[in-house]
C-alpha cells in the first residue's frame, strides 16, 4: 500500500494521520510518497492493484477526473454527484496523532521541500507556541470521551472574509451573505441568552462592521478555543467558503456537541437533521436560532444530541476509524 501527495498542505492533515494510525495499528507499513505530479490538496492511494483519489477541496467541483481513478473519495461532494465510485469524506478538519513519532517516519525529501514548512513547524509544536494560529490542530489523543453537562451553554466563535479581496462576484456576494449571518447570529444570541461565547476574530474589517462583538486577545487564540470548546453543549455554525461546510462541525462533533447549522449542501454519511443538528431555514436565517437554541435546551435534547455526534464523530472522523472506512469501502467493493 503506498500513499501520494504533491505537497503536505492543512487540508491533507485528516488523512495522513489517519494512515499513519492505520499502519501503527494494523502494523502496515506505512509508505507516504512525495509525487509532483498529485494535485494540490488531493492525495492517490495504492492497494491491490486498486487506485483511490482524496479530494480535499474546498470547492464541490472535481479536483480530477473521477473516471482515472477506481475510487474517487471527495470532501465536499454534492448529492447530485454520487455514482458508483465516488465517495464522500465527510467534514474536513485539522486533527493529528503522535506528530512526532509521524515526523520520524517521514522521507527526507518532505522536509526538504520548501511548501511542507509549515506542517511540520505545526507537527512539532507539541504546545501551540509557534503555530498559534487560526488552523490550530487537535490532538485526537486529548478529545472528550464522554458529553457532560454545562447547562446547555452556547458557543459561536466566526470570523469574517473581505468580500473585496476577491475577483468573483459570485464569492464576493457569498462573502458579504456569509459576514452578515456571522455578525446578526452573534448579535442575536448575544441579546436572547445569558450562558453564550460569542464573538468576532478582531482584524480590520470586523473592526469596522461590528466593534460590539469582537473577541479578545486570548478568545481568539486557537489553542484556547480548543481548550475551551470543551466546556460547552451547544455550538452554532454555517457554511464556509463555496458553500460548503468547514471545519468549526466537525471539531464539535468530535468534542460531542450539539449543533445548529446552515443548510448543509453537501453529501455525509447518516449525518441526520434532528438527530444530529438543527437546521436553519436558509444561508440567512439568523433569526431562526433562538428558536432551535429552546429545541435543544427543552428536556436537555442537547446532551442526546451530543452524545449522538460523539459517536457519529468516532465513526466517521476519529483517525481510529477514518482511514478503516476507506480501507473496506475499497475491499467490500473488491469481494462484489
Amino acid at each position: 500500500m503506498k500513499l501520494e501527495i504533491s505537497t503536505w498542505t492543512h487540508h491533507l492533515n485528516q488523512l495522513l494521520y489517519s494512515y499513519f494510525y492505520y499502519c501503527k495499528s494494523t502494523k502496515t507499513a506505512f509508505n507516504l510518497v512525495f509525487n509532483k505530479n498529485v494535485r494540490h490538496n488531493g492525495a492517490v492511494l495504492f492497494i491491490e492493484n486498486k487506485s483511490a483519489f482524496f479530494d480535499y477541496s474546498d470547492d464541490v467541483l472535481f479536483l480530477d477526473s473521477t473516471n482515472s481513478y477506481d475510487y474517487y473519495f471527495k470532501r465536499s461532494l454534492k448529492e447530485e454527484d454520487v455514482k458508483a465510485n465516488v465517495h464522500t469524506l465527510n467534514f474536513n478538519l485539522l486533527i493529528s496523532y503522535k506528530s512526532h513519532s509521524f515526523l520520524l517516519n517521514l522521507n527526507r525529501d518532505f522536509f526538504r521541500f520548501k511548501p511542507n514548512r509549515m506542517e511540520i513547524f505545526r507537527a512539532l509544536d507539541k504546545y501551540a507556541l509557534l503555530t498559534n494560529s487560526a488552523h490550530g490542530i487537535i490532538d485526537s489523543r486529548k478529545l472528550p470521551l464522554e458529553v457532560n453537562d454545562h447547562g446547555g451553554n452556547i458557543i459561536f466563535h466566526t470570523r469574517l472574509w473581505n468580500a473585496e479581496n476577491h475577483p468573483n462576484e459570485e464569492e464576493k456576494y457569498r462573502r458579504r451573505l456569509q459576514n452578515d449571518f456571522r455578525i446578526n447570529a452573534c448579535r442575536i444570541l448575544k441579546n436572547n441568552f445569558e450562558n453564550v461565547s460569542v464573538g468576532l476574530f478582531s482584524d480590520k474589517l470586523s473592526q469596522e462592521l461590528a466593534p460590539d462583538i469582537l473577541l479578545d486577545n486570548t478568545h481568539s487564540k486557537k489553542k484556547n478555543y480548543l481548550k475551551n470548546l470543551k466546556g460547552f453543549n451547544i455550538g452554532v455554525a454555517d457554511d464556509g467558503l463555496k458553500d460548503t461546510p468547514g471545519w468549526k462541525i466537525g471539531e464539535y462533533l468530535l468534542f460531542g456537541k450539539a449543533v445548529i447549522t446552515t443548510p448543509i449542501n453537501v453529501t455525509l454519511d447518516h449525518f441526520i437533521e434532528g438527530v444530529n443538528y438543527e437546521k436553519l431555514s436558509s444561508r440567512s436565517a439568523y433569526e431562526d436560532i433562538p428558536e432551535r437554541v429552546e429545541n435543544l435546551l427543552k428536556n436537555k435534547k442537547y446532551l442526546e444530541v451530543g452524545k449522538n455526534n460523539l459517536d457519529w464523530s468516532n465513526k466517521y472522523l476519529h483517525p481510529k476509524n477514518y482511514f478503516e472506512r476507506i480501507i473496506t469501502i475499497i475491499n467490500s467493493d473488491t469481494v462484489k
